[in-house]
């Protein structure tokens, strides 16, 4: 019988439970060292995982300060069929870390499901020159059967100090109809990933009585003026605030 959709993300969220909690817990310390040492937390995606940027990127309950690496050009809002050669063009991520500020104080998130395009292999190998920790969000069985369109031969999770593995299968799509594979499961996997880790390292701030660099929604009482305080000490490196 055929499962649905629900039933799939289920099994998703049961293997990231099951599986990345520790991973989780290292991404999440360094999330909190990263933002107790004045640095900030970096977004990158392109094609569908720069959905992940806007995710983490001035949220309601998000984290205050980060960086959202978000480029129309590759991302879906442009023609599709341009965005998705310029992922794969080699010298475009090094332009847009150059401009991006980080440093090695800062982290980055790096999300690709296949680990396998320039965009994302470059940012990474760009991170890492200068210092900047790196968390590769990516399908593992994915990326380990494909083959890399970078000509380092590197694949992400190769090149980066964390890895968190979305345990989505090659290809992303969820449910099948007799070998037509339908729905992905990334966006709402890397998510997951992405928040699981951020309410980690809040528990961390918590535990010491600090307050949390969270975004309030701007829509309840008071949290236009909450958000105001606590992105002032970053607008100066965040030009987007």
């Amino acid at each position: 019988m055929m499962t649905s959709y629900l039933d799939e993300i289920g099994k998703l969220l049961g293997s990231l439970k099951e599986k990345e909690s520790h991973n989780v817990e290292a991404v999440a310390a360094l999330m909190k060292r990263t933002v107790d040492g004045g640095g900030l937390v970096y977004v990158f995606g392109s094609g569908h995982s720069s959905i992940l940027v806007e995710e983490a990127f001035h949220r309601a309950g998000g984290l205050i300060p980060v960086y959202p690496v978000l480029h129309t050009f590759l991302t879906p809002h442009t023609t599709p069929k341009i965005s998705g050669k310029l992922e794969r063009l080699e010298g475009v991520a090094s332009i847009l870390f150059a401009r991006s500020g980080a440093g090695a104080r800062d982290m980055m998130w790096i999300a690709s499901n296949s680990g396998i395009n320039a965009a994302a292999i470059e940012m990474a190998m760009e991170c890492k020159k200068a210092g900047v920790a790196t968390v590769a969000l990516t399908s593992l069985v994915h990326s380990q059967a494909a083959q890399t369109r970078h000509s380092s031969g590197g694949k992400l999770f190769e090149l980066c100090d964390f890895v968190l593995d979305n345990h989505c299968p090659p290809g992303d799509a969820l449910v099948d109809f007799s070998g037509i594979k339908v729905a992905a499961g990334s966006t709402v996997a890397n998510s997951v990933l992405y928040n699981w880790a951020l309410t980690r390292a809040c528990a961390l701030w918590h535990a010491e009585g600090k307050t949390l660099p969270i975004y309030r929604s701007a829509n309840l009482p008071g949290g236009d003026a909450h958000n105001e305080k606590l992105e002032a000490p970053y607008r100066a490196r965040i030009s987007l605030l």
